[in-house]
């Protein structure tokens, strides 16, 4: 059975799983401690802009940590 981690309120994430069902589109994508940075459904900023939530399945590590 594969292994799941939650990010926001999705708790059905792969660990490993280069091809995530549950991810955004164009994620996973690999972080620089070798994991995978998945990404959920996040917040919208006052523009209007989607900013999803991301956490590397490997490290636990954002891309905003990571920036």
């Amino acid at each position: 059975m594969p292994e799941l981690f939650v990010i926001g309120d999705e708790t059905t994430h792969v660990v490993g799983d280069p091809k995530c069902p549950e991810c955004l589109e164009e994620y996973p994508e690999p972080c620089p401690c070798g994991g995978l940075i998945h990404a959920a459904s996040g917040e919208q900023d006052a523009g209007g802009t989607d900013w999803p939530a991301t956490r590397c399945d490997h490290c636990g590590r954002s891309e905003e940590e990571l920036d």
